[in-house]
């Protein structure tokens, strides 16, 4: 499912990057795709979620970029498989010299 959501999202021309591939600073809005944790369902051992992170980065000098840009990659991922499951508050990140958050969703599998 990761390589399905990094495709819809480089096809839409939202610059997606895999973990550790972006070098520098931000100086155009780019996003990470990763896996984060699996997790069983209550009470079951053979069903469960995985949850995706998408870390969105936009440039520092560029606050206002952060919501469309958001909106951009949550509208490319409504026809895939995947359900919802909330964003972080946006920080600043000294490093990369960008503002960034995490769109996070649940991909329903078998453990």
């Amino acid at each position: 499912m990761i390589k399905n959501i990094y495709t819809a999202l480089k096809e839409a021309g939202l610059n997606p990057f895999w973990p550790g591939k972006h070098q520098g600073e931000c100086t155009q809005r780019y996003c990470v795709v990763k896996e984060s944790n699996q997790v069983p369902f209550f009470n079951a051992n053979r069903v469960g979620y995985r949850i995706i992170d998408i870390i969105v980065f936009v440039p520092i000098s560029s606050y206002n970029q952060m919501e469309p840009y958001v909106q951009e990659i949550k509208s490319e991922l409504k026809g895939l498989p995947l359900r919802y499951a909330g964003e972080t508050p946006v920080i600043t990140d000294d490093e990369k010299k960008a503002y960034t958050t995490s769109i996070q969703y649940q991909v329903l599998k078998k453990l």
